[in-house]
């Protein structure tokens, strides 16, 4: 009798072990703190010193729940908010018609539609609209893949993989270089052609990598990490929309509310709220184009709305691991222990070894915003220190931040994406782990030249 496989858990329940082991974790590393610079929420990396143990009691790990969904509040809420949105523009077919019709113009060269997707965005992702707001945009991808006869991690590659690389690689995110480099005290928006240089070298990858898959699965279905019965007879003849006027006015609208709110963000330091007002009335304008009516409009946002229930709820979970390691406070004992073997390094290891420790400490902190906050105190003086120049220490932080987010289960945003397109975590890591391998040995050879060659 042949054994059974075993069989991989529900991403609840990896999250879930991870905070149990977490917990355990305060009682066993000894707690520790920094200080904060006066007036700011900024480390002082000189400051660190023993506290007295706060190991996570069984009430505390209970309400950590809670704790993280409060934490996480903002994005669960415009998750949910933008899962209802964009299924009111999906159900009004816009999109299948307008891939239709782009397969219908490309003839037999419908792959180019992959990499120009994938470019738009990793740009998206580079100009920071496009980080957590991906969980939404991942249906659209989805319903692409399936148009195409591949599988729903190509769907995951052209949006969620695209945008994420771009913002880990972007040479401009607010939420993450500008952010390090206020706190590092170097220019903004300084280092602005490396970066540029980093990200079309890792996106000519990522859609060398995306693209050989695909073709791979399109001439062979069982190619497929995912096996071949990802298509149903009825997808395997999908329905081919005919492109009305209707369906055009619907993609301006959607196309014009994402140039608004990119320019608000830029310019005007606009938020997720303002993203899900803008996408509000691009999803109210789209149900009048598509003639909806209102019970229409309703029915269609509650479904998308539903849909997103398990990725919000993920977030919240994920954000629940970091809500621990504070309260227990060894999040500052594990950034120390972490930052010990830098001072001991040579100049041309340092970098590397830098972006190294950002890596990993990304599995504990996965907010951008959050770990510039709390590493760059450190890492910046750090660099003085060791011989790395500032610049290269952002880059360490940015790529060992944006990069990881693409394994690490603590990415409630990963959890949520890889949910929504219905691919189990070990599936997601057996597609992901050897792009994820080339990308690592990439960036660590450009922080290596950046760091020869003197970017500051």
């Amino acid at each position: 009798m042949k054994a059974k496989k075993p069989k991989i858990p529900n991403a609840f329940v990896i999250v879930f072990i991870i905070m149990v082991f977490s917990a355990i974790m305060t009682y066993i590393i000894p707690a520790g703190q920094y200080d904060l610079v006066e007036g700011t929420k900024n480390i002082d990396p000189n400051t660190f010193h023993r506290v007295e143990q706060s190991g996570t009691t069984l009430w505390g790990f209970v309400d950590s729940f809670f704790t993280g969904m409060q934490n996480g509040s903002s994005i669960i809420l415009f998750t949910i908010l933008l899962g209802g949105y964009f299924n009111v523009m999906i159900e009004t077919k816009a999109f299948d018609a307008f891939i239709s019709l782009l397969i219908k113009k490309m003839g037999t060269r419908t792959m180019v539609i992959i990499p120009i997707m994938a470019i738009l965005m990793s740009v998206l992702g580079a100009v920071g609209v496009m980080a957590n707001p991906v969980v939404a945009v991942v249906p659209v991808g989805i319903i692409l893949a399936k148009k195409l006869k591949l599988d729903p991690l190509m769907g995951l590659a052209v949006t969620f993989v695209a945008a994420y690389t771009g913002y880990a690689m972007s040479p401009m995110c607010p939420m993450t270089v500008q952010t390090a480099q206020k706190i590092a005290e170097v220019p903004l928006m300084s280092g602005f052609g490396f970066r540029l240089f980093g990200w079309a070298v890792i996106m000519a990858v990522t859609v060398a990598y995306m693209m050989h898959y695909g073709n791979k699965v399109k001439m062979d279905q069982s190619k497929s990490v995912l096996g071949s019965g990802f298509l149903s007879e009825d997808e395997v003849e999908a329905e081919v929309v005919e492109f009305k006027l209707s369906h055009g006015f619907i993609l301006v609208s959607l196309a014009v509310g994402m140039g608004i709110y990119v320019y608000g963000s830029l310019k005007l330091g606009w938020g997720l709220n303002y993203m899900a007002g803008v996408m509000l009335i691009v999803a109210f304008l789209s149900a009048c184009f598509g003639r909806m009516g209102s019970e229409g409009f309703v029915q269609a946002f509650l479904k998308g709305a539903r849909q997103m229930t398990f990725s919000a709820l993920l977030i919240g979970c994920a954000t629940a691991i970091s809500v621990i390691l504070t309260q227990g406070r060894i999040l500052h004992s594990i950034i120390y222990g972490m930052a010990i073997p830098l001072h001991r390094l040579p100049d041309v290891l340092a970098g590397p070894v830098m972006y190294y420790v950002n890596l990993v400490f990304n599995f504990f902190v996965s907010s951008g915003s959050g770990q510039a906050a709390v590493v760059m105190p450190i890492m910046a003086p750090l660099s003085d220190v060791v011989g790395v120049s500032r610049q290269m220490a952002i880059c360490a932080f940015q790529y060992g931040d944006g990069l990881s987010n693409l394994i690490f289960p603590t990415n409630g945003t990963m959890m949520a994406c890889i949910a929504v397109a219905g691919v189990r975590y070990d599936k997601w890591m057996k597609w992901m782990m050897p792009l994820f391998g080339i990308w690592f040995v990439i960036s660590t050879i450009l922080i290596i030249i950046g760091s020869a060659v003197g970017v500051a």
